[in-house]
């Protein structure tokens, strides 16, 4: 008898302690969150689309060479995809064409 008591209160207290870590999530610590997106539109033409401007760049005007051997698209891409993560912008999502990006407010 004296053992299904100490068994008994054993569970009763794991039982309410497991209850007592099992909280919901609180909505104050919502994450937000701004996007952008760059497009390759041309041999050496991207559209940025930023939150606060648009902004379309024709790399061969702001002195940026292709190489030769690389493919435009790809290139560009990721040159665009370098840009933006040195301003703190991070890819969520690709295409062949498109890269969206997003950062915390």
């Amino acid at each position: 008898m004296k053992r299904l008591f100490i068994i008994t209160v054993f569970f009763a207290g794991a039982l309410l302690f497991n209850v007592h870590l099992i909280t919901a999530q609180s909505g104050q610590n919502v994450s937000k969150y701004e996007y952008a997106t760059v497009k390759w539109d041309g041999p050496d033409r991207l559209f940025y689309n930023l939150p606060d401007k648009f902004e379309l760049v024709h790399l061969a005007k702001v002195g940026v060479k292709i190489p030769n051997e690389a493919q435009d698209e790809e290139w560009c891409m990721a040159y665009a995809a370098n840009k933006m993560a040195m301003e703190g912008w991070e890819p969520v999502n690709l295409d062949s064409r498109r890269i969206l990006f997003r950062r915390a407010k």
